[in-house]
């Protein structure tokens, strides 16, 4: 019996975050985004705020995806990109563009006509108290 655990698999429609924080958002390379092919060492992904309409598209490479935002040591990534949420269990989930999850149509406050633009009910809470009196 192995003690191993399974590789990890890099699959369409996972979202990925950045390992670093407080990237600013305008920088592409420091922007979440959601895999779109898995090509060898290759990933094509898909920012939903990049590009000129509604999301972009660009490769990275697949070494920089990551199943946690800590090494095997412990510390805190610095580099990559770590896995957000997988893809969506069903056909009918949305993705979140505030906290890119996967949620189902009646957990969102707000559903947008493109994917990745649309805010689930806890972000729209946090957005409005955030926001509040401004």
């Amino acid at each position: 019996m192995s003690t191993e655990a399974p590789p990890f698999e890099v699959l369409p429609k996972q979202t990925y975050v950045p390992c670093k924080t407080g990237y600013l958002w305008g920088e592409t390379r420091h922007k979440p985004f959601v895999v779109w092919v898995v090509d060898g060492d290759r990933v094509k992904v898909w920012d939903p705020t990049g590009g000129q309409r509604m999301g972009g598209f660009r490769w990275i490479a697949r070494r920089n995806l990551h199943e946690s935002g800590t090494t095997a040591h412990g510390k805190e990534r610095r580099t990559g990109f770590r896995l957000r949420c997988g893809p969506p269990t069903s056909k009918d989930q949305e993705l979140c563009g505030s906290c890119f999850r996967w949620v189902d149509p009646e957990e969102m406050a707000v559903s947008a006509w493109t994917l990745g633009h649309s805010t689930c009910k806890p972000c729209k809470i946090e957005i409005d108290e955030r926001y509040r009196g401004l």
